[in-house]
């Protein structure tokens, strides 16, 4: 008996400090996950909820990002979400610009109350920064381009002070070796949007395919642009049209567009359309296979 008394104790004590464990964290505050982890947070009690009598307060400076939150968050959640230029309303999100060096030209402050979500920054690119990072304290569903039903449009009441370590905060697309229509480029760059990231490097050009029209070289896209894989043509590239538009596609969500044009190796795609751009001046396939290939851009050619 005194053996089943003392296991019994003990599983007790066990299930005793589980339970005393697990109310611990039930009362704790979480942090909520947060990508790039702010350089400040702090979580408060309650929350903030919108309904459809939420309102969105911009100046003229910050009217383009207000415009772009209501309809990116119109898409899941449905509420109209309307522009106002006055402020110190209720139930509202306030875009300001406000005279803070120490948040530099990306910095923010966000700020969510159970009456308001105010976010500050210095300049427009800070107040883009918050909306984002608003956009993960939401829930999941938010991202959806199409209407969601019974989901709760709460964010948890917090305190955020953000400023980016690095200056360059950049990611690179190659579309040389794996040719990425328009549509995909753009949901690349809101997926950098997203993270904060502000410089998009785009490969352009490759021994594996050109991609960029120059409309002097007409040659650099209707033979360097494709490849053969297997027997059949594989490639494309983008038209100037088409990389204005992802160029100010990107500029609106405040990301510069980097070009790579690589010179004078990873060049085969561009001397299959113009082989006197060798050293051989032979005539040569734009490449379907990868490594470094010897043909590159004669340096004794004019």
């Amino acid at each position: 008996m005194k053996k089943i008394s003392i296991k019994l104790s003990f599983i007790l004590f066990i299930i005793t400090n589980i339970i005393f464990a697990n109310t611990k964290l039930i009362n704790k505050p979480i942090n909520p996950m947060i990508i790039p982890q702010p350089k400040k947070i702090e979580v408060k009690k309650g929350t903030f909820s919108l309904n459809n009598k939420t309102i969105i307060s911009v100046s003229s400076e910050t009217k383009s990002i207000g415009e772009y939150l209501a309809n990116e968050l119109k898409h899941s959640t449905g509420l109209p979400l309307p522009l106002k230029t006055a402020s110190g309303n209720k139930n509202q999100i306030l875009m300001e610009l406000i005279p803070d060096k120490k948040l530099g030209d990306e910095g923010y402050k966000l700020s969510i109350t159970p009456d308001e979500i105010k976010i500050s920054a210095n300049k427009p690119a800070g107040v883009f920064y918050g909306c984002q990072t608003l956009r993960q304290l939401l829930p999941p569903e938010n991202y959806s381009k199409s209407p969601v039903t019974n989901v709760e449009w709460k964010t948890p009441c917090v305190n955020i002070v953000d400023v980016p370590r690095f200056k360059w905060r950049g990611l690179m697309l190659d579309s040389c070796r794996h040719f990425f229509n328009v549509d995909f480029v753009k949901e690349f760059i809101d997926l950098m949007a997203m993270h904060k990231l502000n410089t998009f490097h785009w490969h352009l050009t490759e021994d594996q395919g050109w991609r960029i029209e120059i409309k002097k070289y007409p040659k650099l896209t209707e033979i360097g642009a494709w490849r053969n894989e297997n027997g059949k043509k594989y490639g494309g590239f983008y038209s100037q049209k088409q990389i204005r538009e992802i160029v100010k596609y990107a500029a609106d969500k405040f990301i510069t567009v980097v070009p790579e044009i690589e010179m004078p190796g990873h060049s085969v795609a561009a001397i299959a359309s113009y082989p006197e751009l060798s050293c051989s001046g032979k005539q040569v396939d734009v490449a379907n296979t990868w490594g470094v290939k010897k043909n590159v851009y004669c340096a004794g050619k004019e």
